[in-house]
């Protein structure tokens, strides 16, 4: 068996061990033959793997390559956005029951699994913990931020008698990513680490620390808080729902908790802040500094029972799950349409004053490797200086002269309307169309299964001005609708006809074209489909960042190609240059 485990890569935080623990399962549940291969998220393709498990993000491109997409998100950090990814994938996966309520809103394949963190192995029977020593797990979560707790040990300092026995805070946490300002009269009783510590290092101090303080505004999971119990903590938590629903409970011993003093929901993901109230906090720091030792160490061997009954569950429940999944053996090949059954494809083409573009224009048509008797090209043109005369020997055109000025919405309409065939794919005048793009977009359109429509959303880009190359990634914050390469749609006859595009709109036609209709297209990885050429007269938004030098790539381009992409851009720019 082949595993996709696509992610982003940032070390030492909770989604690291995410990917560990989610190999350790797949491994116990399915047996040690299985290859896992890690896929950094922003890649616009992947292996084909008979699985893709996708932590915590995102990628729309690369659910063509697994046979089944599996989703485990987090919803502090889901973006409202990716919403209509829901319904693409096969199944998500939600760590906590706040998760499975927010997603189950959204689609109905959404099912609990628990989740669990690594053990610490704290042994009650041998194992001391320091009670006035506590551990406040903030690491590079900027969600954990400390400021409460420091709030409460100064308002405890009125309290000589409690503040006396509050337990020194040990803070580990990342200073690129968090700051952390201590006062004056409270730093006696304050341990800061800003430098991410060693694993080993960590260990011990969980495991040393009596008390663990985790007051997060929000969590996917609350992997810090789980490590505590398995190291035999105490936990003084803030009253989120995955602490108290799948964690900790709302009482028990050696848990104490703050109180919610306002919740709010997130501007832009999916998750909820919840702040705890200073006052409760001080409160149950009183309650813990007057609760004797017996019944801390009590609390510690409670707390390390409650991670034992939660992982085993977890586990147990995957043993089931996953054998359940009925994995089959994927080969993305095997699911494309056979050469003999491709359909008839019209290719429609916008120019407007574009004459020196024409030769590449028609390079990119005549090269296609798909049946020449298959294709026919339909140039719309309402420039002034009309193309019809290059276009002698090229087979299968059709050329729609409009003398009318018209929007890129009116152009690409028209187009369609007169295209003869129920594929419909663009190719823009000014591009690099590879000899496979056709033949890619509409096969992976109409793979199994099959979709109405398909475009890319990662571009490679060449400014042909200036000699460089970029890659063009629209935010993955964006709608999905908002991020659509126009000059890479295929599509549906059907699909477009039951909904065109919007005739005054100019640029970004694609998003209300494809909005609301996520489910029924297909995101493509732009490999074989379209390099974007950078000029002068780009009406596309897409700009060339600043480079002091060509870089030397031409993603491959014949020598020929790259002689005619050259001559077009010093042309353009001795057009730009002003004569004396």
């Amino acid at each position: 068996m082949k595993v996709n485990i696509i992610s982003n890569f940032k070390p030492r935080t909770g989604l690291m061990h995410d990917v560990h623990i989610l190999r350790g399962m797949f491994s116990a549940a399915l047996g040690e033959d299985i290859q896992f291969f890690r896929v950094h998220y922003m890649l616009p393709e992947c292996p084909d793997a008979d699985v893709n498990v996708f932590m915590e993000v995102i990628s729309p491109s690369l659910f063509p390559y697994a046979g089944k997409n599996i989703w485990i998100p987090n919803p502090e950090w889901t973006y409202k956005s990716w919403i209509p990814y829901i319904s693409q994938v096969d199944e998500v996966w939600a760590k906590t029951t706040e998760c499975f309520e927010i997603f189950r809103q959204h689609g109905p394949n959404v099912k609990y699994i628990g989740w669990t963190s690594i053990d610490k192995r704290w042994i009650p029977e041998t194992d001391k913990k320091n009670y006035y020593k506590a551990i406040v797990p903030v690491g590079k979560n900027i969600y954990r931020h400390p400021k409460p707790i420091l709030q409460a040990y100064q308002r405890l300092l009125a309290k000589p008698d409690v503040y006396r026995k509050l337990p020194t805070l040990h803070i580990p946490y990342s200073d690129t990513d968090i700051q952390i300002t201590v006062p004056e009269d409270i730093k006696s009783k304050v341990v800061l680490y800003p430098k991410p510590l060693n694993e080993n290092t960590y260990d011990e101090l969980f495991l040393e620390c009596g008390l663990c303080i985790c007051l997060s505004l929000t969590e996917g999971f609350g992997h810090a808080v789980n490590e505590a119990l398995s190291a035999g903590c105490n936990v003084l938590v803030s009253p989120i729902r995955p602490f108290t629903e799948d964690l900790v409970g709302a009482f028990g011993s050696g848990v104490f908790y703050s109180r919610e003093s306002r919740k709010v929901a997130q501007p832009d993901c999916l998750g909820t802040f919840v702040d705890s109230d200073v006052q409760s906090i001080i409160e149950a720091l009183e309650l813990y500094v007057e609760t004797d030792f017996k019944y801390k160490r009590i609390g510690s061997q409670h707390c390390r029972e409650l991670y034992g009954a939660h992982h085993q569950s977890f586990v147990d429940r995957m043993k089931l799950m996953l054998p359940a999944l009925n994995i089959q053996p994927y080969i993305l090949k095997d699911t494309l349409p056979k050469e003999d059954v491709l359909p008839d494809v019209s290719i429609v083409m916008l120019t407007k004053d574009r004459r020196s573009f024409m030769p590449l224009a028609k390079y990119s048509y005549m090269i296609q490797s798909y049946p020449e008797s298959k294709l026919e090209l339909v140039i719309v043109d309402d420039g002034d200086d009309p193309i019809e005369d290059t276009l002698f020997g090229v087979p299968n055109v059709r050329y729609i002269r409009s003398e009318t000025k018209l929007t890129i919405s009116q152009k690409r309409n028209l187009g369609v309307k007169e295209a003869m065939y129920d594929i419909v794919a663009f190719m823009d005048d000014d591009d690099v169309y590879p000899n496979n793009s056709i033949l890619h977009r509409t096969a992976m359109m109409l793979k199994e299964p099959k979709k109405e429509c398909a475009f890319c959303t990662t571009i490679p880009c060449y400014d042909i001005t200036n000699y460089s190359s970029f890659m063009n990634v629209p935010p993955m914050t964006l709608e999905q609708s908002k991020r659509v390469s126009e000059a890479t749609l295929i599509f549906t006859k059907k699909f477009w006809e039951q909904r065109g595009f919007q005739d005054d709109v100019q640029i970004g036609e694609a998003d209300a074209f494809i909005h609301g209709r996520e489910q029924m297209c297909r995101e493509l990885s732009p490999q074989d489909v379209i390099v974007s050429l950078v000029h002068p007269k780009n009406t596309s938004a897409r700009r060339a960042p600043t480079m002091k030098e060509p870089n030397g790539n031409h993603y491959g381009f014949n020598e020929k190609l790259f002689a005619m992409v050259s001559q077009i851009g010093e042309e353009l720019k001795e057009q730009a240059t002003p004569t004396a």
